[in-house]
């Protein structure tokens, strides 16, 4: 039976205080207010499996945020003499020791935390110091790359992100659509990836097709528009995202392109269809 996961087990008998579950090897309980009443002994059930206040196994059809090794913003419930404790979505809260934080929780606030398991004593705890979860090597990942981006921590330079859950990444304030936050979860996209593997990435497709298709939306509006727009490279960022959703950086591409192809003019105070 894996504890902190979801396993699917079967139901071998029934008492007034729930159902219990075997996996073949292992019993567990499946407290009565979780039980279907469509239950029957032999059916099997998929429960997420965990340890109670009194560190005996307990089985509950509730899902967490997170399971062990998995990362989830969570919002912290209260701070006491061990530890935080998070909100992960289930009855019993997660605790993150204060070992396990990168910096001191703060009741109220929210952060990304990773489940882990104590081997020792099969109890469920939470970790704050994310990076030590991930690798900083991203040199598998193609130029282009889509991933699964979790905002764990703000910087000057931008956002840093657990992408796909595996790796630590940055996206610059200059490739943001909009302000991110701690706990925020978004697609983002392959900017670059250094010759150290340190990888840097951006909220908007990279490359070509999505150039393409980025131009052809920025040539519509400037039909709607009497052909003009009143943006160009000394814009503010705010103003760019907000227009047309691009960083300046991919916007300045964009409008290279066009330009390049003839199809509009770059002017001081903006940009031009050509006729």
């Amino acid at each position: 039976m894996l504890i902190g996961k979801t396993n699917r087990l079967r139901a071998i008998r029934f008492a007034k205080h729930g159902a219990y579950l075997t996996d073949g090897e292992t019993d567990v309980l499946l407290p009565v207010r979780y039980v279907d009443p469509k239950l029957r002994e032999g059916d099997e059930v998929d429960v997420f499996v965990y340890a109670d206040s009194e560190d005996r196994l307990i089985a509950t059809t509730q899902r967490p945020r997170a399971e062990v090794g998995q990362f989830a913003a969570m919002r912290a419930i209260s701070v006491g003499p061990v530890g935080a404790f998070m909100d992960w979505g289930l009855e019993k809260d997660l605790l993150v020791p204060f070992a396990q934080q990168f910096q001191p929780i703060r009741e109220g606030s929210a952060y990304v935390v990773r489940v882990l398991l104590d081997e020792r004593t099969s109890r469920i705890v939470g970790s704050t110091k994310i990076t030590k979860f991930l690798n900083d090597d991203m040199s598998s990942l193609g130029p282009r790359a889509s991933v699964h981006a979790l905002v764990y921590r703000k910087i000057p330079a931008g956002a840093m992100v657990v992408a796909d859950g595996l790796y630590n990444a940055l996206i610059p304030r200059s490739e943001m659509y909009e302000e991110l936050r701690v706990g925020d979860s978004l697609t983002a996209f392959v900017k670059r990836v250094r010759p150290d593997g340190r990888g840097a990435l951006s909220t908007t497709p990279q490359g070509l097709p999505s150039l393409e298709e980025e131009g052809t939306d920025i040539l519509r509006m400037l039909e709607q528009n009497g052909g003009f727009l009143p943006f160009s490279d000394s814009s503010d960022p705010a103003d760019i995202r907000r227009a047309f959703g691009l960083s300046k950086s991919s916007f300045k591409k964009l409008i290279g392109m066009l330009y390049r192809e003839g199809k509009i003019d770059i002017e001081h105070f903006g940009i031009r269809l050509k006729a």
